[in-house]
Formats: structure tokens, C-alpha cells, sequence
């Protein structure tokens, strides 16, 4: 007698055909190929001084458009490897999340989650510096183009505002938090790549701040099957951010 088959542990749209070990091999491969292109640059340096000294600019956070360049390239390279293992599993990009929606049924999600985000991101913060000795919900962030916000407020925007919504959620949102599901679950999916999502911004609040952030973005990809909603809502988040910045 033949028995029923498993149910899938997560929805059908998060039963994407890459796993854990795709995801690892992802992340060593994004991070790789911009070392060897460094590597590269700086072993053409001397016979081609401009690349050396985009390099350094860069490095050094003194040229925006070099550091800005240097973003591009980042991004770049993680959609590039992306794309190679959706050609690998001969899948397109709705695997991703990049589907269509309802734009009423979205905007009631954004509007509701960002409410929510805005109080539960005080309430946290506050909760963790209660809990934690030397934590500093208030510490400013650091990054070369909120410094240059208001004397390149254009490449400022896309770099803070515009590229990573984009660039996270699809690799986030899309690529890891799926294939973490299909191993632990929807929640503990959920919860380990908001997790591995904040620590890769580096600082203790802002880790903070987007864990929870990445948290309601899960929630609302698995509401709305798209991450497109989720692009927006991160988007606003970063502009609201923006104009705090640009304000002092």
C-alpha cells in the first residue's frame, strides 16, 4: 500500500531547487571574485597608474565615484553569480520572488509593516541597550556616502537608497532565505537570514535594527509570494534614512 507523500515544509514558491551548500558556495564565490579582481587591478597598477589610483581613491573613501564604482562592481558580481545558478537549475527569476502582485494588496502590507517596523525598532533598540552593557542604540553610521550626502547627493541616493533595496532582496530575501527554509522551516529560515542579514552591515544597532527589519520582510514575501513589496518598503526604510542624514 502505498503512503501519502511528505508535505513540503514550506510553501511551493519557496521550494526553490538550490539549497544550503549553493548558498555557501554563493557567498565564497561573490566574495572571491572581487578578491581576484583586486588582485587583478593591483597587478596592472604599474603599467596602467589610473587603476591604481582608482583603487586607492576608493580604498581610502576619498573619490565617491570610485567608491561608488566599487559598489557597482559588488553588485554586480552577486547578481552575476545569482543568475549562473538560475542558469544552473534552468529556473527564471519569479524563483527569486521577482513575481507579480496586486498593488492595493501591497501597499496595505508596506504602509502596515513600516508602521509596525517604526515603533518595534524603538521598542528593540531600547530593549537591547537595557540588555546589553555598552550598546549604543544611538551610534551613527558609518559609511563614506552618508558623509557625502549632501555634496553628491545623486550618487548618495542610489547607493544608499536606490541599489541595495535591489541588490539585498533579491540575494536576501530571495536567494538565501528559501533555501534555508527548505532545510529548518519558514521561521527559522526566516530568522537566520535576517540574522546573517544584519551582521553583514557590521555594526552593533544598525545589526540590530535590520535584523528586524529583514524579519518583516520575510513575513511579507511569504504574504505576498513577491519580493518585489519588499523592495519598496526597503527602499522607503533607506530614504527615510536619507533624509535624516541630509537634514543634519
Amino acid at each position: 500500500m502505498e503512503t501519502a507523500p511528505k508535505r513540503s515544509r514550506v510553501p511551493e514558491f519557496l521550494n526553490v531547487p538550490w539549497n544550503i551548500r549553493d548558498v555557501l558556495v554563493f557567498g565564497l564565490a561573490w566574495i572571491g571574485i572581487q578578491i581576484v579582481l583586486f588582485i587583478l587591478i593591483g597587478a596592472l597598477a604599474p603599467v596602467i597608474p589610473a587603476l591604481g589610483n582608482f583603487l586607492q581613491s576608493a580604498q581610502s573613501g576619498n573619490n565617491i565615484a570610485a567608491v561608488f564604482a566599487l559598489d557597482l562592481l559588488d553588485a554586480a558580481v552577486g547578481i552575476g553569480v545569482v543568475t549562473l545558478y538560475l542558469h544552473k537549475y534552468k529556473v527564471g527569476w519569479s524563483a527569486l520572488g521577482w513575481r507579480r502582485v496586486s498593488p492595493l494588496r501591497a501597499l496595505g502590507y508596506l504602509v502596515g509593516i513600516l508602521a509596525f517596523f517604526i515603533v518595534a525598532a524603538n521598542v528593540l533598540l531600547t530593549l537591547v541597550s537595557v540588555l546589553v552593557p555598552g550598546f549604543n542604540p544611538d551610534q551613527a553610521q558609518s559609511n563614506e556616502f552618508i558623509g557625502a550626502s549632501k555634496t553628491h547627493a545623486n550618487l548618495a541616493l542610489i547607493a544608499l537608497v536606490l541599489l541595495p533595496p535591489v541588490l539585498e532582496e533579491t540575494i536576501f530575501r530571495g536567494f538565501i532565505f528559501p533555501a534555508i527554509s527548505k532545510r529548518t522551516g519558514v521561521v527559522w529560515g526566516a530568522i537566520l537570514s535576517s540574522a546573517l542579514f544584519g551582521l553583514v552591515h557590521f555594526q552593533a544597532n544598525i545589526t540590530v535594527y535590520t535584523f528586524l527589519l529583514g524579519l518583516l520582510l520575510c513575513f511579507m514575501y511569504v504574504r505576498l509570494r513577491s519580493i518585489v513589496p519588499g523592495i519598496f518598503l526597503h527602499m522607503l526604510n533607506n530614504y527615510l534614512a536619507f533624509l535624516a542624514f541630509t537634514s543634519k
